[in-house]
Formats: structure tokens, sequence, C-alpha cells
């Protein structure tokens, strides 16, 4: 069981609704039934009655609701006295871009040796109350003040036993008969991705979806087919048996910094800022 699990099905149980929760929290509502699904079938109970497209909770969820909001109720606190004590900790949820992210982190941490930095990975910011949020543009900017940090550009990754690889660019059109590998529908980089390509009227062969990154590179490194990827985030591994090679018109995506605009802002938040802006005119 996973504290996403949790904070999914907490919304979910105060909307009564599995779309209005998957707005909340700014994911697919695919997303949220899946979360669900397996949280049910963890428990071995049912915790919503379903009508049609409707949902009500039932008497197994309102017990369970009980216990989960006393659990998050709990953790919040305990995350909230931790900021009061030390005004040198900063939360960041991240959405996309790990190696970004991971990169923008020690640059600030060897500017402030002294700072803390809570890291979260795939949940909506509004579920954990983070300070700064890492995430692929679009975002709702009449939500969120933001800084892009990112523009990575999106290649096509093929073994170097493809005969493709030995192009310098191509085309989508090139790409008909290939085989490729991609991450499931939740995954930001696959809805930009999905978005390209009915942009472009190019619907990609995919015969592997991945849910996690090891799996992903490992299906592309062993031939068994191509990918869209993006370039720096797939060049932070070494690998002489896999080729980057750009696509017409040279797609990239956005990797913003972000956080609500109604945020008070104090002199550490405004530091951390200023350290990103910084960043980014170094890289």
């Amino acid at each position: 069981m996973e504290l996403l699990q949790l904070r999914y099905f907490r919304t979910a149980a105060k909307y009564e609704n599995f779309s209005k929760a998957a707005t909340y929290h700014m994911i697919p509502q695919s997303a949220i039934s899946k979360t669900i699904k397996k949280l049910e079938t963890e428990l071995n109970c049912q915790l919503f009655d379903r009508h049609g497209k409707n949902i009500s909770l039932n008497s197994n969820g309102q017990i369970f609701l009980k216990s989960v909001d006393k659990a998050l109720n709990s953790l919040d606190e305990g995350i909230s006295k931790i900021k009061t004590e030390d005004s040198l900790i900063i939360s960041i949820q991240i959405m996309s871009g790990i190696r970004i992210a991971n990169e923008l982190i020690n640059y600030v941490k060897r500017n402030i040796p002294n700072i803390k930095i809570v890291l979260y990975q795939g949940e909506s910011k509004k579920g954990i109350s983070s300070d700064f949020n890492i995430m692929q543009s679009p975002i709702n900017t009449q939500v969120y003040d933001y800084l892009t940090i990112a523009n990575e550009e999106i290649m096509v990754a093929i073994h170097k036993n493809n005969k493709l690889s030995r192009r310098a660019s191509l085309k989508l059109s090139d790409l008909t008969k290939e085989k490729f590998i991609a991450y499931d529908n939740n995954n930001p980089l696959r809805r930009f991705i999905d978005d390209f390509c009915k942009q472009k009227n190019f619907a990609p062969n995919i015969i592997f979806e991945a849910n996690s990154v090891s799996s992903f590179r490992s299906m592309v490194e062993a031939n068994m087919g191509i990918a869209f990827v993006p370039s720096a985030s797939w060049n932070s591994v070494e690998n002489k048996e896999v080729k980057l090679i750009p696509i017409e018109g040279r797609p990239s995506r956005e990797l913003v910094l972000a956080w609500d605009k109604n945020k008070d802002m104090n002199c550490n938040y405004e530091q951390f800022i200023s350290l990103a802006k910084n960043w980014m005119s170094s890289v």
C-alpha cells in the first residue's frame, strides 16, 4: 500500500467522483480508477459502490476513510512541524524530468550546504502541499507562477543494428514500419509524445508499454523496438548500443519549476528561485 493510493482514495471519497478527483490531482481519470482498483484488490474488498459512471462510498470505504484521514493528517502535521522548526527545508514534487531535477538540486545544495530538500515523485502538489513542483508544460497559469528550467529535445532512440541508425535525421514517415517502446499512459512524457504524434497524423506501432525507466531502456537496448526519448535525460546514462537521431522539426518538451500563485514567498523561497535562475544560465 502506497501513500499515493491513500491520497487518491481520500480525494475520490470526498468528491465521490473519479473525474473530479483526477482534475484535483491534475492526472488522467484512468490513473485514479486504476489506483483505487489496486487498493481495493490489496484490501480484498470494495470501497465504492459503482452505479454506471457514478460512484458512492460504501460502508467499507467509510470505515477505511476514518483511518486514512487520521494517518494522512498526522503525516501532514509532522511535515508542517518540520518546516516550522527548520526554515531551510524546501519540499519539491517531481512530476517530470528527474534527471534535470537532480542537477538543479545538486546545484542548490552546493550553494546552500545546510539546506534540506524533501523530494516527492509522481504525486500532485495539492496532495502533499509541496513548496515547488518540477513538471512538464503546459501548466495552469491561473494557479501557478513558474520558471522554465529546461527544454529537452525529443529524439528517436534506435539500436545501432537498425539501418535507420545511420541516418542524420528522420521523418515520422520513415518510422511507419518500426516497432515502438513507450511509457504507459499515465506518464507525462507519453502524453506529450501522443499529442505530438496526433498533431502530425502519425500513429506509432507500440508493442510494449513500460512503467519504469529501467524496463523502458532495457527493451530499446535489446533492439526490441525504437522509442521517442528526451535526449538529455537519455544521455545521462552512457550506452554505446543505442543512437539518438533527431526528428524533422526538432520537437522539444519544456520543463518548469512551478509554485502556487498565492504562496507567501519568504527569503528562502526567493533564494531558491534565484539559484534556479542562476543554474539555468550556467547550463
